[in-house]
């Protein structure tokens, strides 16, 4: 499980053990959207720099970059064969 505050405070993006996404207010912990985003165990959530989007990574190496706007996963990267090893990713905003 891995949770991670907008820059705003605003918000939290909760990545689960089952795979699943939540995007929550911190105002009153009421969700926005909740996601069947992975088929595995969400390692590490993130938060992009202006908080319009997030990146998930989970324990099989699958990696999705989430556009807040739209709520859609624009970049998917999947490991050619599970490594059981580190992953490091790096996205430069515009």
């Amino acid at each position: 499980m891995s949770v991670n505050l907008s820059n705003d405070g605003k918000e939290l993006i909760v990545g689960t053990i089952s795979g699943k996404i939540f995007r929550v207010l911190t105002n009153d912990l009421s969700f926005l959207i909740r996601s069947d985003a992975h088929s595995a165990c969400i390692n590490d959530v993130s938060f992009g720099s202006d908080s319009n989007s997030f990146v998930a990574i989970d324990e099989l190496g699958n990696l999705k970059l989430w556009d807040l706007s739209e709520y859609k996963s624009p970049v998917t990267l999947m490991p050619a064969k599970a490594s059981g090893g580190v992953c490091c990713f790096i996205a430069k905003d515009d």
